[in-house]
């Protein structure tokens, strides 16, 4: 079975101890993070996604610490990111699924029917710069489930958007989460819980179930 193994994962920040012996074993379904703000829940999101480095411990997919095969297989959508405002949503789903090794065109099928899907498809021939907070967010969302991902990490994708458009992405999130391993903070938690294998909370540097 698919698995993500998180041990001893330890991260400081200066003198601040963000995390400290987070140990975990992910595998297929929705996890849900939860936490105070400040609790480290988009650190650990950062470090699951290799985009930054534990300060201890290790993290492996499927028995191993090699980070390529992770990396090969992970839809990551960061709660704030720096879009270039100079291409279209569409050129710039194009470059994610280059960066990825997707083929192109089944890339660019997937991507209108996901942006069709939550409301974003009219726009995607517009530059990023003319795009509102949703819109951003939806484009940031359809991005990372590119490929159909085994590892989906999500830090707060539903945020800016209208109950309906979230609830879409819900809809497509659970869709993932039948075949992949999704790890996700979102204000809709208690919504999404029914349907969550396991809840996890993340306080004082700890995470343990709820």
């Amino acid at each position: 079975m698919t698995s993500l193994e998180l041990s001893g994962l330890g991260k400081r920040y200066g003198l601040k101890t963000v995390l400290a012996d987070v140990s975990h074993v992910f595998t297929p379904g929705l996890t849900l993070l939860t936490g105070p703000s400040g609790a480290g829940k988009s650190t650990l999101l950062r470090l699951i996604a290799t985009a930054e480095k534990p300060g201890k411990g290790r993290i492996t997919w499927n028995g191993s610490p090699d980070r390529t095969p992770l990396r090969q297989t992970l839809g990551y959508a960061p709660q704030a990111v720096d879009l270039p405002e100079d291409l279209t949503a569409r050129e710039f789903a194009l470059h994610i699924a280059a960066l990825k090794g997707l083929d192109l065109a089944a890339a660019d099928a997937q991507f209108g029917a996901i942006t069709d899907a939550i409301g974003l498809h009219a726009d995607i021939n517009n530059r990023i710069a003319s795009f509102s907070g949703g819109m951003r967010r939806r484009l940031i969302f359809a991005q990372a489930m590119l490929g159909e991902p085994r590892l989906l990490a999500l830090d707060e994708p539903t945020a800016e958007l209208d109950g309906e458009t979230a609830r879409k992405l819900g809809t497509l999130i659970l869709e993932r989460a039948r075949d992949a391993i999704v790890i996700m903070t979102t204000h809709l938690a208690d919504e999404l819980a029914p349907h969550a294998v396991a809840m996890l909370r993340v306080e004082n540097g700890a995470l343990t179930a709820k």
